[in-house]
């Protein structure tokens, strides 16, 4: 079974334009999000993923392998593109922008997908309050058997009182198909709860294919804003990954 990781990249961003090339501690943030992926995969099948000449001619480089994609609307569809040009049994997606991602895992997304290549599967951990109350952060609602009934950055599931009382969040580490991945990028811009909740997964729920969770340790953090730069180079540093 051929897997590979793809790390979608782009340089434009609203909140922290050029990310991906921003130095942390002296190297790229897609350098350390690449370094963590050759600890658990063979760098033959791992790839980043860009429409833009700055990131393809650093990775050129920097020996790391790069596609280069038309414009996305979202990570998901951009994996998509490179599915028609790398073929494999699975695509697996790490962000491009969590320098510190575990690799424990992006282990775990490998071994489900093995063990389950027919789904669409990506991680959960459980949430604080304070993260059930924070928009920037996703949370999920599965089912007994892990499979994904909505995803929202609301605070989701609430008492009848609203009050919170227990959560789940999304750690964005994707497993999919080719299948899969065809069917989202044709239904590009013809759903309506994915735009609205500004989360990508959801397309996959309005179009009828199912989507599952599982836990993952989820202990991450992404660089978002610059707050985010000196988060990350601390935790480096003391070796808190």
């Amino acid at each position: 079974m051929k897997q590979v990781i793809i790390i979608p990249a782009r340089m434009k961003g609203t909140r922290l334009p050029g990310k991906p090339l921003i130095l942390i501690n002296g190297i790229p943030l897609i350098k350390h999000v690449w370094n963590r992926c050759i600890k658990v995969h063979d760098a033959d099948n791992i790839f980043v993923a860009t429409e833009d000449d700055e990131i393809v001619d650093y990775c050129n480089n920097n020996s790391i392998q790069c596609i280069k994609t038309g414009k996305a609307e979202t990570a998901i569809d951009r994996i998509k593109l490179v599915s028609d040009i790398i073929s494999a049994d699975s695509y697996i997606n790490v962000q491009g922008d969590e320098p510190i991602v575990n690799t424990k895992d992006i282990s775990t997304i490998l071994t489900y997908n093995i063990k389950y290549p027919d789904r669409v599967v990506f991680g959960k951990t459980k949430a604080t309050e304070i993260e059930f109350n924070d928009f920037s952060k996703a949370k999920v609602v599965c089912d007994k058997y892990g499979k994904l009934l909505y995803s929202s950055r609301a605070g989701i599931p609430i008492s009848n009182k609203g009050k919170f009382v227990g959560a789940e969040r999304a750690i964005w580490i994707y497993a999919f198909n080719k299948k899969a991945l065809d069917e989202y990028y044709i239904n590009s811009g013809e759903t309506v709860l994915d735009i609205a909740e500004d989360n990508e997964i959801i397309r996959f729920l309005e179009i009828g294919i199912p989507v599952f969770c599982t836990d993952l340790i989820g202990d991450s953090w992404a660089v978002d804003e610059y707050k985010d730069l000196e988060i990350v180079s601390k935790r480096l540093l003391n070796n808190k990954i």
